[in-house]
């Protein structure tokens, strides 16, 4: 599969840990299913921009 870099994380990531983020991001799973570094004050924003977002 192909990693994808993160604009939240500023590095490549998997296609799992973009999923988790995903999650997150649309308010389906809790924060602590992402690592500590992604949660930031405009992750939600920034990954429901991004060009990887899982819809």
């Amino acid at each position: 599969m192909e990693n994808k870099v993160c604009p939240i994380l500023e590095c490549s990531i998997d296609e799992g840990l973009c999923f988790d983020i995903c999650m997150v991001a649309e308010g389906v799973a809790p924060e602590r299913t992402v690592p500590r570094e992604a949660n930031k004050p405009n992750m939600n924003e920034i990954c429901l921009e991004c060009k990887y977002h899982k819809n």
